[in-house]
This record gives C-alpha cells, structure tokens and sequence, in this order.
C-alpha cells in the first residue's frame, strides 16, 4: 500500500513532467484505438464477404488450356450433366438460369415491324430442315428461366414488379411485362404459344400466371441501335426452370443454361473440382469463384484495412521509441532521489514496483480518455479513408487496370462497392487496446527499472555531490 501511495505522491511532485508524458501516451493510444477498431471492423466485412463470395462457384471454360490443348473441337456441358454436377455433399445449394431464343405465335410483339423477313431465317442455321407442320419462324423474344423463387435480381430492387396474378411456380406457367400484355390484350389466365428454334421446331403452350411493371431500359445498352423484336426487354417472357426442362428446349443449345453451385465452406473448392472432373467434367474446364465481384465490392474495404495495420505498426514503433528517450530523461531527473531511497534500504523491487504503478496509474487515465477519444474520432476517419480508396479504384477501372473476370458470374448484375463502414468497438478490439495500452506503460517505465538495477545507492550519490 505503501508503494501505491508512495507512486500517486510522486505524480503531484512532478507535473510538468508527467502531462508531458500522459501527453504523448494518450495520443499513442487514441491513434491506436482508431486503428485498430477500423482494423477490427474492416476484417469482420472482409471475412463475410469472402465467405460469401468464396462459396459461390461457377464452371467455365478454361480457354488458356484450349489454346495449348490438342483438342479438336470443344464438348459442352451438356443440362444433365449441370444439374448431375449439384448433387453433390459438398453443396449447400445451386441455381439454374438460362436464356434461349423463342418465337410468340399468333399475338403480336414489340418491335416486330423492325423483324427481318421470315424467309430469310435460315441465317440462324435453325431451320433448315422444317417440320411439315410447323411454319418457318424468326426468333421475336426471349424466354427467360430461373430456379430463383425470386426471378431475378431486377424483381428484388423492384426494377420490375409483379403487379398481378403471381410468379410462375408451376410448370406451364408464364409471366409477361405489361407493354406486352397491353399490346394484345392479354390477362392472368389466357395462353401464350411459343415456338423454338431447333431444327425441328415445336410449339408449347404456356398459361399465364402473372403480369409485371416493367421499368427496365428497352435494350441492353449495346443493343439500342438494333431495336429488333428479340433484342427488346419487354418482350421477354419468365417461366421456372422445370417448366423448360420438360420442355426439351435446352437440348438444343446447351451453352443456354448457366449454373451457380452454392459450397457448404470454401474450403472445399479442391474437393468439389476433382468430383466434378470425375464425374466427367472435360479438363479444359475450370472451376472459378467471384473474384470479380468480390474485389469491386470489398477491395476498398481491403486496402483501408491494409492502410490502417502499417499505420498502427507505425505509430506504435515511433511511440516506444519516443516514450523510451522521455523516460531516460525523466529518471535522470530522479536520479538522486533513487539514490536516497536505496540508501534508506529500500529495495530495487520496491523501487521498480513504484515506477510501474506510476506508468500504470498515468496509462489508466489516458487509456479511459483515448477510448473515448478514439472512439468518435474512427468513424470519421473511416469515411474519409474508405471514400478516397473508393476513389482510387473507380480510377484504376476507368484506366483498364482491374479487368472483369468473364464467365458465369460476368452475367450478374454488378454489385456497388461498400460505400460506408460502420465503425463499432467490439470485445476483442477493447482487448487489444489494453495490451497496447500495458505495453506503453511497461515502456514507458522500463528505462527506469532498468537504471535501478545498473547502480548502486553510493555511487548514484557521489555523483549527485
């Protein structure tokens, strides 16, 4: 108790010196609790975002391996084998979509007056060889197939919106936009016929089950100069993915259908690539992550996060050093009444034990105030980091730097990066900062322990005289 006592009296003797000090070890600590609860936060993104990410597989085609293989001519996955490849223990879940060109019989179609002549539809390489019963027909729309119980994405953000009936859960059943519906007249409950464009073309006969608001763009952007019939967004038309199975359309063009294998852990990449190589899967296929995606939403995140780390090694590497020569020049300053305290037999653990209390009582003070300090200070400095990080790679876009991988998951609507953090103090940030924090003062005092086991109480006054 003495001791203790002893360290709080010795706190008031010397002030100046020891603002000076508390100066210097709240701003280590402040720093350091900014950096780290940004370092904190930033990895709890990181690590779901890359679970997220790094779960969702898909299956392309690895065109390095094509050029150096010796293969003639390239075997695509076939519709069995997609929906083969997702029964598997490694998956927790798989999506189909696919995308196929089809004709609308006997109703008509936005843009149609833009449709090249139907004579002319052997260009498509579809029709050559016509079923006597079937007319020859040009593809004027698009049907569209998805195992999503929510379509698409554009239903989720509400670009499009099911205004009456509803989506298409059954096989036979088909969903139309407005623009169409308004067109021919056509209500929830009266039937569509489409044509495909196989070689020996049949037509299916689908009810309508829904009707959605449509406030997606008529064309894709590269399209907008070929306002063709099949190229116009209203003209598409949604079924479920069983319905165009039963169908047998996609036996025409395997290429239609897209897959999206969900993993359990992502971990089991390796694992789930060599089942699929042995259930058939070509060698000049691979299986790829969202690296893309993942990298446009969180790599700012990532670099902030980078950033932050070398700024806490930084200022903790400069701190010590800093705390260390404040400290030499403090106990010089005391160098005589050490030298007393020996000489009444005090001894130099006792001694050391009351320049600890001192650094500790000092740092406890500072840790409570730079906690706080820290604390209001790291969201906006977050901010302002995460914004010029976005900043920078928005310019490394625009220059060409960062390329998007292609395949499957080039299909998907590209996710916006994280435009803001919110910065929140956690148990094992709290913890870090108090290690810091005992570091600081075990520094901040060990020059002066170190000074009291290197002289004896004599010597220390002789010099003093």
């Amino acid at each position: 108790m003495y001791i203790f006592t002893h360290a709080i009296k010795n706190l008031g003797r010397n002030k100046g010196r020891n603002i000076m000090m508390a100066f210097m070890i709240l701003l280590l600590i402040a720093t350091s609790v900014v950096a780290i609860v940004i370092n904190r936060t930033s990895a709890s993104i990181i690590d779901d975002y890359k679970s997220r990410f790094g779960s969702k597989v898909a299956i392309d085609l690895d065109y390095d391996k094509l050029a150096t293989s010796s293969v003639s001519s390239v075997s695509y996955i076939t519709t069995k084998q997609s929906i083969d490849f997702a029964e598997s223990e490694y998956l927790l879940e798989s999506s189909f979509d696919a995308k196929i060109s089809a004709h609308i019989k006997d109703i008509h179609v936005l843009d149609e007056e833009n449709a090249p002549d139907t004579s002319t539809s052997g260009a498509f390489g579809s029709n050559q060889n016509p079923s006597p019963t079937e007319e020859i027909a040009m593809p004027n729309m698009t049907l569209i197939a998805s195992s999503r119980k929510d379509i698409s994405d554009e239903f989720v953000s509400e670009t499009r919106k099911l205004t009456s009936g509803k989506y298409p859960i059954n096989t036979g059943e088909c969903m139309i936009s407005e623009q169409l519906a308004t067109l021919n007249k056509l209500k929830v409950g009266d039937s569509l016929k489409l044509q495909d464009m196989g070689q020996n073309p049949k037509t299916y006969t689908l009810k309508i089950s829904g009707i959605f608001t449509d406030h997606a763009s008529d064309y894709p952007s590269e399209e907008e100069q070929f306002p063709l019939p099949w190229n116009n967004r209203h003209n598409e038309v949604f079924v479920n993915m069983d319905t165009i199975l039963d169908t047998g359309i996609l036996d025409n063009d395997n290429r239609a259908l897209t897959a999206i294998y969900t993993l359990k852990n992502p971990s089991d990449l390796k694992a789930f690539q060599k089942e699929l190589k042995q259930k058939g899967l070509p060698e000049y296929y691979k299986v790829t992550t969202d690296e893309a995606g993942y990298q446009s939403v969180v790599g700012p995140v990532e670099e902030m996060s980078s950033i932050t780390s070398t700024f806490l090694i930084v200022i903790l590497v400069m701190g010590a050093i800093i705390l260390s020569v404040l400290s030499t020049m403090s106990i010089r300053e005391r160098k005589y009444e050490i030298g007393v305290l020996r000489a009444m037999g005090m001894r130099k653990s006792k001694i050391s034990i009351s320049f600890l209390f001192e650094s500790l009582i000092i740092t406890s003070i500072c840790l409570l105030v730079g906690l706080g300090i820290g604390n209001v200070v790291a969201q906006p400095v977050a901010d302002t980091l995460l914004e010029k990080q976005i900043e920078i790679a928005n310019e490394a876009q625009m220059s060409g730097e960062m390329q998007q991988v292609g395949g499957a998951f080039s299909e998907q609507e590209e996710q916006p990066a994280l435009s803001q953090v919110h910065i929140a103090m956690d148990e094992q940030a709290i913890l870090y900062i108090m290690l810091v924090a005992l570091g600081l003062a075990t520094i901040s005092s060990l020059s002066g322990i170190m000074y009291i086991t290197r002289y004896e109480p004599m010597k220390i006054l002789v010099e003093r005289n």
